[in-house]
């Protein structure tokens, strides 16, 4: 399944600000070098980070993050057994109701994969909107987390969900 939602210079929240994250964890091995404030705006420098990493990553270079790019940024984090505990740059920054964007298309793609191993969760649809389907997953997985259920995305719930979602995948 591919989406057409991306992120890209100009966006701001939450999903930028963890990839930010992601690339500076990948800037500080060595695989890009371009170093970057983590503040949720993709503006001029996260775009050079990206092409940097898709040209690492053996990607068509944009600087745009799709899923493709996406994917690959995250099979890296995953592959160098980080737990991925990034802050955010605003406590604003979170994926909630009415929202459509790649981040929402992302979270759906990894609740999904975890309720693969956990029968307590069923899959959601995949379609990027944060619907009250997703609102119920969300509160599944924090209850089942211990996380305060609140049907959103915050900086907790993200690293929670990639988190179980890497070490699922690294069994």
């Amino acid at each position: 399944m591919s989406t057409k939602l991306v992120l890209q210079p100009g966006r701001i929240g939450i999903s930028v600000n963890k990839m930010q994250g992601y690339l500076n964890l990948m800037q500080g091995r060595g695989m890009i070098r371009t170093k970057l404030v983590e503040d949720g705006v993709y503006g001029a420098n996260m775009s050079k980070a990206v092409k940097e990493a898709q040209k690492y990553l053996g990607l068509p270079v944009d600087g745009i993050i799709g899923e493709e790019t996406w994917d690959a940024i995250m099979e890296t984090i995953r592959k160098m057994d980080i737990v991925t505990n990034i802050p955010v740059a605003s406590r604003g920054y979170v994926l909630k109701s009415g929202e459509i964007s790649l981040g929402v298309y992302m979270m759906q793609k990894y609740l999904s994969e975890i309720a693969q191993f956990n029968s307590c969760l069923r899959p959601i649809p995949i379609d990027g909107n944060y619907g009250t389907r997703t609102i119920h997953a969300v509160e599944q997985f924090q209850y089942l987390y211990d996380l305060a259920i609140d049907g959103t995305i915050g900086s907790l719930t993200w690293d929670a969900i990639v988190n179980e979602r890497n070490a699922l995948l690294s069994k």
